[in-house]
């Protein structure tokens, strides 16, 4: 049957009307090349050069060559598409011939096309863009809930919304009269981006004050470390000087000593003091920075502000004792 078929539309387009496009001869190339790969049952490659054919030259013949071309390769709900607007052109054109071959395979592929329904949740209806598609063609409101022919294979339905998550789903249509229904539920909410709230003024006044207070606690506990460090130094020093005097004196009456003895037995005790000085400071100062920089504010202060600070410490030492400078600017 499908090749008297086959055999009856090739008959009927020898007889097709004039060309009526303006590429009718890539048109009658493409023709001849798709109708030789149908006789070859290569359709997969045939229906496209059909297809494009018809988009450059219309022509009733051309279109049932096309339906028929579809439904070998079991788009049978295209190629009964096709043959309607087969039918319609014959009908134009009167051409009988060409309209009982179409109205034949409409006829018969009727019964046998499988159908899908697409129900939407009600709560999809109210949203913003909300869109729909099959295989990547639109399927308007209009289609919505009630069953359309479809094509055997996989279909891939999508939807879609403002602000929700894009929802897909893959069918198997089987290649019989049969119903598909395909429910599509409400579409989940899409993740929102987290959202930076910029401080305050109170906030960056606080933050400011905050990095502020670190960087004197820094300071401080750096300037009371150096004064542990030169602490100990003159203790060392306070220590040589005694063993210096004891070895210029006479023990234990420590007036019977050279001008030497006397000289080391005064440095002794000056950097015994200056030892002393630096001991206790030095304490005072880590513990004072250590509280201060627990106690500052917490927050993130403006970068021309951070670079707007410097410490700098500088020791200093005089005749008989020494010292730390503490200069800065915030």
């Amino acid at each position: 049957m499908k090749t008297r078929t086959f055999s009856a539309i090739a008959t009927i387009f020898l007889l097709a009307a004039p060309a009526r496009a303006n590429d009718p001869a890539t048109a009658q190339t493409l023709f001849d090349q798709g109708r030789k790969l149908m006789a070859e049952e290569r359709y997969a490659e045939a229906c496209p050069k059909l297809e494009e054919s018809q988009r450059l030259d219309p022509a009733g013949g051309t279109l049932l060559h096309l339906a028929l071309c579809r439904e070998h390769e079991g788009r049978i709900a295209t190629a009964w598409a096709i043959y309607q607007d087969a039918l319609a052109q014959a009908k134009r054109d009167a051409r009988r011939d060409r309209a009982k071959i179409a109205q034949d395979r409409i006829d018969a592929l009727g019964p046998k096309l499988p159908k899908m329904r697409v129900r939407v949740a009600a709560q999809n209806r109210k949203l913003s863009g909300f869109e729909i598609a099959r295989d990547g063609l639109p399927v308007g409101e209009a289609q919505w809930g009630d069953a359309y022919p479809v094509d055997p294979g996989t279909r891939t339905l999508t939807a879609r919304a403002h602000g929700r998550r894009p929802w897909s789903t893959k069918v198997a249509v089987p290649a019989r009269p049969e119903e598909i229904v395909v429910e599509i539920p409400e579409l989940e909410l899409e993740p929102q981006e987290p959202v930076v709230t910029a401080p305050t003024p109170n906030r960056l006044v606080e933050a400011n004050q905050g990095e502020a207070q670190r960087t004197v606690a820094i300071a401080l506990g750096g300037v009371g470390v150096v004064s542990l460090v030169v602490g100990s130094v003159f203790g060392i020093v306070s220590l040589s000087k005694k063993s210096e005097a004891d070895a210029e004196c006479a023990p234990p009456d420590r007036r019977l000593c050279s001008t030497r003895g006397v000289e080391a037995g005064d440095e002794q005790i000056a950097a015994g003091n200056v030892s002393t000085v630096g001991f206790i400071a030095g304490g005072v100062l880590v513990a004072a920075g250590v509280t201060l920089y627990l106690t500052a504010p917490r927050g993130a202060a403006s970068s021309s502000g951070q670079g707007g600070r410097s410490v700098s410490i500088t020791p200093t030492a005089w005749q008989g004792g020494g010292g730390l400078g503490l200069t800065g600017r915030f």
